[in-house]
C-alpha cells in the first residue's frame, strides 16, 4: 500500500539511513506541495460556493417576495467573488521553480495577504449585511407592528426616518458592534472551515525553520 506522505515524514526522521540531504528536501517538497494543493483547493471550492450560493439566495429570495432584498444581497457577494477569483489567481502564478522553503514562505505570504485583502471586505460586508435584513424586518407588515408597539409602549415625538429616535439610535449601535467585531467574525469562521490545514502549514514552516538554523 502507498505510504501518505505524512508517514513517509515521519519515517525519515526514525531511521538514521534516511537522513541525508536529497531525501529530507524531496519530503519538504512532496509535504509543501500536499499542503499547498489542498488549501489551493479549497478555496477554488469556496470560489463556487460563493457564486452557486450567491445566486441561490436572489432566488430563493425573489421566489418569496423579497426581490429587492436578494438583489441585494447579491450585490453585496460580487465584491466576494472578484476578489476570491483574483487571489485564486495569484495562489496559481506562484513559482514552483524554487527550493520547498521559499515556495511554502512565498505561499504562507499569498495567504496572509489574501486573508488580510477578505478581512478589509469583511469590515464592509457585515454591517451592511446587518442593515439590509434590518431594513428589510422595519419596512415589512411584522416590522411595522413592532414599531407601533414601540410607540405605544414608549411614545415619543421624535421620529426620524419613520422610526422612533431610539429605535435609530439602536440599530446605529448595533450596527457600529458588528463592524468592530467584523474581522474578528471572519478570523473565526476562516479558522472553523480551513484551521486543520492552517496548523499542518504552521508546523511544516517550524520545521522547516528549525533546520535551516
Amino acid at each position: 500500500m502507498t505510504k501518505s506522505i505524512e508517514t513517509i515524514w515521519k519515517n525519515g526522521f526514525v531511521n538514521e539511513p534516511s537522513l541525508t540531504a536529497p531525501k529530507i528536501n524531496n519530503l519538504y517538497d512532496r509535504k509543501s506541495q500536499n499542503i499547498v494543493d489542498k488549501l489551493r483547493n479549497m478555496f477554488s471550492q469556496n470560489l463556487k460556493a460563493i457564486v452557486l450560493g450567491s445566486i441561490f439566495v436572489l432566488i430563493m429570495m425573489s421566489i418569496n417576495g423579497l426581490p429587492f432584498l436578494g438583489i441585494y444581497l447579491f450585490c453585496l457577494m460580487l465584491p466576494l467573488m472578484f476578489i476570491a477569483k483574483r487571489e485564486l489567481n495569484k495562489s496559481v502564478n506562484l513559482s514552483k521553480g524554487q527550493s520547498s522553503y521559499d515556495y511554502i514562505m512565498n505561499f504562507n505570504n499569498w495567504l496572509n495577504s489574501s486573508m488580510a485583502a477578505y478581512a478589509q471586505y469583511y469590515k464592509v460586508f457585515y454591517p451592511l449585511l446587518f442593515i439590509g435584513l434590518a431594513v428589510q424586518g422595519i419596512v415589512s407588515n411584522d416590522g411595522a407592528r413592532l414599531i407601533a408597539q414601540l410607540l405605544e409602549a414608549l411614545p415619543t415625538g421624535i421620529i426620524i426616518l419613520g422610526l422612533p429616535y431610539y429605535l435609530l439610535i439602536g440599530l446605529v449601535t448595533v450596527t457600529l458592534i458588528v463592524a468592530r467585531f467584523a474581522e474578528a467574525l471572519y478570523r473565526l469562521d476562516l479558522n472553523i472551515v480551513y484551521g486543520r490545514q492552517f496548523k499542518k502549514l504552521a508546523e511544516l514552516i517550524a520545521d522547516m525553520e528549525e533546520l535551516r538554523k
